[in-house]
């Protein structure tokens, strides 16, 4: 048992595993998980769908292990996971998180990858996420090796996911590559956004070598083809890379659609606002092919757009931030939102049409308080989560204070102003709906135990 694992946060996420954490909020990793109790990147949810017992996966970049973690709880006895992380407190403590875990099958090796084998400098930055091979500045000698050597080494027959977040090595990375990727067919996913830094160059040098591009939808975890000719969402960070054989796989199961067909339906109006109600319907139909509910989510993103030209109330607004947000087009949910404040802002919301809530979290059994009361919060949370991948990134929204007084409101939202409130210094009480474990809130005893920093009881 390491000295460290006595200060370190054991975090439980929504998944059933646990992470050990630095116990300081600066941590990016350590801030999220206490915020979402989950990792903000959509992907996880993919891998974890996609990952079955059996498999082989690649980690490059692992850091503290969200990723690893999932993928060996996935694999189980019969799979393996090899996690490379050359950073010395971020690899010690994902050995705490896979004994804490019990994950035999998870191997972590203490090198970075690039393109080929040699020592190297791993500079400090002000959290282990943003860490990076670079020769200047304080920082820590490390190995360095390549996907090349480390197959020639492995003897690997096999790999079924590569992961790789690499701070901007991700070319080299490749380059040192070019026989693993030649002799393997993984599913790749790939960092194509990091910080401000949109590294386009990718979208060509995975096809160059044989392998198609897909992103991932956020309405649920199914990919789709990637157009390389249209510019990123603006908070894409990350894409997929397959090739041929990999992509009728995958399309076999139900988890990546080839190609988007247009959408046909007998019921089509002449309206583009009840066309991008009814088909948005059929998207949210789990009964239906994935392939036709993906053309009418695609469809449905047409109408709303049209639809929303001009005149716009609020009902068309929430739809559109709705559709926009399962499209995986984040940007135009987000602006979409910020119309329905400003229309709200000048006028009272009457609900006349029908509409789809701005949160998915919102559907179902409907409102337990007034309609529009129940409409301003789903928007509100919509925007509070979308935004901004987190509260450490981009502060509270205009709206975090007012939902905390919501009852309807998720306990992360009152997650999110604690931790803002310590991190500014500001020495925030525990409310008490924090020390209570809920099926929103897994971790009220660190909570209350006074074990979030900056925090008192």
């Amino acid at each position: 048992m390491r000295e460290h694992r006595e200060t370190a946060l054991a975090i439980k996420l929504r998944d059933g595993l646990t992470v050990a954490v630095p116990p300081v909020l600066s941590a990016i990793t350590t801030y999220v998980l206490l915020e979402q109790e989950e990792w903000f990147e959509k992907e996880i949810n993919f891998v974890r769908r996609f990952l079955k017992p059996g498999m082989v996966a690649i980690d490059i970049g692992a850091n503290l292990g969200v990723y690893s973690l999932a993928m060996a709880s996935l694999s189980g006895a019969g799979g393996r996971i090899f996690s490379y992380e050359p950073g010395g407190q971020a690899r010690a403590l994902l050995e705490d998180s896979r004994e804490i875990n019990g994950l035999e099958n998870l191997e972590i090796i203490d090198s970075a990858v690039s393109d080929g084998r040699r020592r190297g400098h791993l500079a400090f930055a002000g959290s282990s996420e943003l860490r990076a091979l670079d020769s200047a500045g304080s920082g820590e000698s490390v190995q360095i090796t390549s996907l090349d050597s480390e197959n020639a080494e492995r003897h690997w027959s096999s790999v079924d996911f590569v992961k790789i977040d690499a701070e901007g090595e991700e070319e080299r990375i490749i380059t040192g590559g070019r026989e693993f990727f030649a002799a393997h067919s993984p599913l790749v996913m790939f960092e194509i956004k990091a910080g401000d830094k949109v590294n386009e160059r990718l979208r060509t040098v995975f096809p160059g070598i044989g392998y198609r591009l897909f992103r991932q939808l956020a309405g649920e975890p199914v990919l789709v083809p990637d157009d390389p000719s249209q510019p990123l969402d603006g908070y894409e960070l990350n894409l997929f890379a397959a090739k041929q054989d990999r992509v009728a796989a995958l399309s076999r199961s139900g988890l990546l659609v080839d190609g988007i067909s247009d959408w046909t339906s007998e019921s089509a109006a002449a309206d583009a606002y009840e066309n991008a109600l009814s088909a948005f319907a059929i998207w949210r139909a789990m009964d239906r092919p994935i392939t036709t509910r993906c053309a009418a989510l695609a469809f449905a993103m047409k109408s709303i757009r049209m639809a929303s030209t001009g005149a716009c109330d609020a009902e068309r607004a929430s739809t559109w931030a709705r559709i926009a947000w399962e499209w995986g087009a984040r940007s135009e949910s987000v602006a979409a939102l910020r119309l329905l404040f400003q229309i709200l802002r000048e006028r009272p919301a009457l609900l006349k049409e029908p509409f789809w809530a701005a949160s998915t979290r919102f559907g179902g059994n409907g409102p337990a308080v007034p309609p529009v009361d129940w409409f301003w919060i789903a928007a509100a949370e919509q925007y509070e989560r979308s935004w901004s991948f987190s509260s450490i990134f981009g502060g509270p929204s205009q709206f975090l204070s007012w939902l905390c007084e919501q009852r309807l409101a998720d306990a992360e939202m009152l997650r999110r102003l604690i931790l803002i409130s310590a991190r500014m210094g500001q020495r925030p009480l525990v409310p008490e709906r924090l020390r209570v474990a809920a099926p929103d809130h897994l971790n009220a005893d660190i909570w209350r135990g006074g074990m979030v920093p900056g925090t008192v009881l």
